[in-house]
């Protein structure tokens, strides 16, 4: 039967060999659209998950309504507003810090922690002055949550705790200022207060978002400088499970008035847009999947058509519908076989042609995220293409093979004469 199969495989060279070709190119753009897409997601939720904490915990700046003064002012009496108050409570440090490091230090979902303390500043160098966002950071404790250290120029992020008032500073900041790496500046609080900061490296993370605003320090220069002696106004945390952080994050904040949030929930907006990225794949794969059987339907019809004779011939001798179904599901599964390990390498080769292709202008390229075309290479990609290639071929090929079944040894001979 394999033999008889791959008989009539060869006896049409070139209708096998665009059967193979589209499936080949079918399969083989399966790879390069899915490992391209998966690379550039993966990137992303890279930056995502460790740029910051996976779960982030803040003060809760609470809506003031008519409620929030009754148990303080009004307790038992009713209260009629000519003029209900309004706004929010803007709460900008913690209120019980020592409470959550304990928590945090017994919880064994934690792999590490680090307490923060942002504050807004401006930073002045002569007559030069830029807005930015000082943080306050252990740098032993924030490399172990993130991986600011990998955005850190000309130190590292462990030397902020050499002592004195340090800082690292956004590249941007650096540009507004016109200072460089070794200069000392000055910061002036919103009290009013100026103290001075040695510049001891550079932040590019490639988000100007981040490069024009973002400072770190230590925590206690941090505290220093503007007064804030104690305050911590955020922790983030490092667990072991990062697809455990929202439910842990709404575990923690049933227990707290603070906000506990995960990085899933605080990036929703851009996980909405992985989303429909992955419908458009979908979509592709299943248009793939339609060129690639109706290609294998069309030509086994041909076949079907063209090989009248020899099927007649073949069921006078004692083939039956099942042997003749089995006959041309052979034919369907070996083109597919071959076709989907060609596609394989092919789009393999592709994705490797592919990644590494700089993105972007050499001058603007230096301080991108992305500096190149990123590739997924996950093996899921070509397990899935080859089942898919597959099965297309497998379902194509039991149509015409079981129209074939079918066929009548005398009606074909009465036909033929």
């Amino acid at each position: 039967m394999f033999f008889l199969a791959i008989r009539q495989i060869i006896s049409r060279p070139q209708q096998t060999i665009l059967t193979v070709l589209g499936i080949l190119l079918g399969t083989a753009g399966y790879v390069m659209f899915s490992g391209i897409m998966l690379g550039f997601q993966t990137v992303i939720m890279e930056q995502l998950v460790n740029s910051d904490g996976q779960i982030k915990i803040s003060p809760r700046d609470e809506i003031i309504t008519e409620r929030t003064f009754e148990d303080i002012f009004f307790t038992g009496a009713e209260v009629k507003w000519l003029s209900p108050p309004s706004g929010r409570t803007d709460n900008s440090r913690l209120t019980n810090v020592k409470g959550w490091l304990d928590r945090l230090s017994k919880d064994e979902r934690v792999i590490a922690y680090s307490p923060q303390l942002t504050r807004e500043v401006i930073f002045i160098n002569g007559k030069t002055t830029a807005p930015a966002r000082f943080v306050g950071i252990d740098p032993i404790r924030q490399g172990k949550v993130t991986n600011l250290e990998t955005y850190v120029f000309d130190t590292k992020l462990k030397n902020l705790g050499e002592g004195g008032s340090l800082g690292i500073l956004g590249d941007g900041i650096l540009t507004k200022l016109g200072a460089k790496v070794g200069d000392t500046i000055q910061v002036l609080t919103p009290k009013g207060n100026t103290s001075p900061l040695k510049i001891l490296g550079v932040l590019r993370t490639g988000n100007r978002l981040i490069d024009d605003v973002s400072s770190y320090g230590t925590l206690s220069v941090v505290q220093g400088i503007t007064n804030s002696s104690g305050e911590v106004s955020q922790i983030i945390v490092k667990i072991l499970n990062v697809r455990d952080a929202a439910g842990i994050a709404e575990e923690w904040a049933y227990y707290s008035r603070d906000k506990v949030e995960s990085w899933d929930q605080a990036n929703e907006s851009i996980l909405s847009v992985f989303k429909t990225q992955d419908i458009v794949r979908n979509s592709t794969t299943f248009t793939i999947i339609l060129v690639v059987a109706f290609g294998i339907y069309n030509i086994l019809n041909m076949v079907v058509n063209q090989k009248k004779k020899e099927v007649a011939i073949l069921r006078s001798i004692g083939f039956d519908g099942r042997d003749t179904i089995i006959l041309f599901l052979i034919q369907g599964i070996i083109l597919g076989l071959v076709g989907a390990i060609l596609g394989l390498f092919v789009g393999a080769f592709g994705c490797y042609m592919i990644e590494g292709i700089p993105l972007g202008s050499s001058k603007g390229n230096v301080k991108a995220v992305i500096r190149t075309m990123q590739i997924s290479w996950d093996t899921i990609i070509y397990v899935k293409a080859f089942l898919i290639a597959m099965l297309s071929a497998t379902i194509a090929s039991y149509i015409p093979a079981r129209m074939a079944s079918h066929l009548s040894p005398v009606e074909i001979i009465r036909g033929a004469a």
